[in-house]
């Protein structure tokens, strides 16, 4: 089986996720100092021991970990091609984006 290129994982991933209802983020401002709180502790927390080590076992390997911000999310969903994005829905604890091609 061939492995694609990075660009087509990134490409692939991205739009996985725009066509999944799996992929939740937590809520996590731009700026760190803006996330430093009882929550965002936490998800800091749960980002180091669980997303950003299952980021790193993966080629693409971005290790956006849970507190990766809208931004950087924008940029990484914007880099894969897709030209809207959109923050969907939120709760407190959860942020629903929307990207399309």
């Amino acid at each position: 089986m061939e492995i694609p290129d990075l660009e087509t994982q990134r490409i692939n991933m991205a739009r996985w996720l725009a066509e999944s209802d799996e992929d939740v983020r937590l809520p996590a401002p731009n700026r760190l100092k803006d996330n430093l709180n009882p929550v965002g502790r936490v998800y800091y927390s749960f980002s180091t021991l669980l997303c950003t080590p299952c980021s790193r076992s993966q080629e693409i390997g971005l290790c956006l970990g849970a507190q990766a911000g809208e931004a950087r999310i924008r940029e990484v969903v914007t880099s894969a091609g897709f030209k809207r994005f959109r923050r969907a829905t939120e709760t407190p604890f959860n942020i629903v984006y929307e990207a399309r091609p």
